[in-house]
């Protein structure tokens, strides 16, 4: 008995120990406390209330996002197609929603899961130096090609304008308006002007600022290489220069449509939110797709025909190739807007969507116009 009592008194001062060693364990990190402290310091000088997200419930952080939106409860409920009185109870943390919708939570409030449980979201996408570099290069090539045109004298005036013109549509009236309107867009978030865009749809704006992004850089690479390549024309004797400027237009144009289309294809289940949008739009791209490979055929044609037969401008010739391309373009934007029409009707009522007669009917006119442009 007398051997007994100290063991056991030893045994409750070392589980006293290692209760104080754990308790030490689960003690916050210094530096994060002080961190949170000053956060709150700067909160409070600012008239806020700093709440540390990894203390937030789930209800607090859906009640947070919501007043961040402005929204009211009802309102977040008919987005959610969930009662009020679910959101209430959610807020209150009386009840909790399922994960599934919680990730519509998050899409809603803007963010990603993560970054929705996480109480943080991460900086807003914005457009970087890049496009203002290339834009630069783009605009020092034609100032240099405008200082070299008078020392060039394989060349004529008349070409000589037709090749700045060239410059000038790719360097300014696209390059440099695409550019403006992407940043403009993106510090804004306002995308109505875009093509494309609808407001009824629901979009992941972070990941639609990323998509303009990448169309921006990629138009820039493409303006300045495409300029600084006209700049060889200069050494050119003036046919050989001419079909070569025409050749590099062509080949822009073409990498224009086909990019762009490729870009945003990709990008579809990134910024959009619904499925079913997914799917309207994907079943759109066939149509956009089937419009751009009859405009490339029609154009390196048309570009074929004024070669051969050695076409000029202002000539009976080339009055006649423009009605052959207001006839052609007539029937395929016809056959464009009615199967992107159509195929947002049929993936809504069968879910899946398929080519039908129209598109089938514009494709044999499209054809029977283009040999009759060639023929003519």
């Amino acid at each position: 008995m007398h051997n007994l009592f100290p063991r056991v008194m030893r045994k409750v001062s070392i589980g006293k120990e290692e209760g104080v060693g754990r308790m030490l364990e689960k003690e916050p990190n210094r530096k994060m406390v002080e961190d949170d402290f000053q956060k709150e310091n700067k909160a409070e000088k600012a008239g806020g209330v700093f709440v540390n997200p990894e203390f937030q419930s789930i209800g607090g952080k859906i009640r947070i996002g919501r007043e961040r939106e402005h929204l009211t409860q009802a309102e977040l409920a008919q987005k959610l197609s969930v009662t009020r009185q679910a959101v209430s109870n959610w807020e209150r943390d009386k009840t909790l929603p399922d994960i599934y919708m919680i990730r519509e939570i998050a899409e809603i409030f803007g963010l990603t899961l993560d970054e929705f449980m996480e109480g943080a979201k991460k900086p807003s996408v914005t457009m970087p130096k890049t496009p203002s570099y290339l834009l630069a290069g783009t605009c020092a090539a034609i100032l240099f090609q405008l200082a070299a045109g008078g020392m060039a004298q394989s060349l004529s005036m008349e070409m000589m304008a037709e090749l700045i013109v060239m410059d000038i549509i790719v360097g300014i009236f696209i390059q440099l308006f695409l550019h403006l309107y992407f940043s403009n867009a993106i510090k804004s978030n306002n995308f109505s002007m875009i093509a494309g865009y609808d407001s009824r749809v629901e979009y992941r704006v972070e990941e639609v600022k990323k998509v303009l992004v990448q169309i921006d850089c990629h138009v820039g690479c493409v303006s300045f290489g495409t300029v600084f390549l006209m700049g060889s024309c200069l050494l050119l004797e003036e046919p050989v220069s001419e079909m070569v400027a025409i050749g590099l237009i062509f080949f822009y144009c073409v990498d224009l449509m086909v990019m762009l289309l490729l870009i945003n294809y990709r990008s579809l289940e990134k910024t959009l939110v619904k499925e079913q949008d997914q799917k309207v739009a994907k079943a759109g791209y066939v149509s956009l797709f089937w419009f751009v490979a009859w405009m490339t055929l029609f154009l390196l044609l048309s570009f074929l025909r004024f070669e051969l037969r050695q076409i000029v401008n202002n000539t009976p010739q080339a009055f006649g190739y423009i009605g052959w391309l207001a006839l052609f373009l007539a029937i395929t934007l016809i056959g464009l807007f009615y199967e992107q029409w159509r195929a947002k009707k049929e993936v809504e009522r069968k879910g899946s969507y398929r080519p039908g007669k129209c598109l089938l009917a514009c494709t044999v006119l499209s054809a029977a116009v283009t040999a009759g442009m060639i023929l003519a």
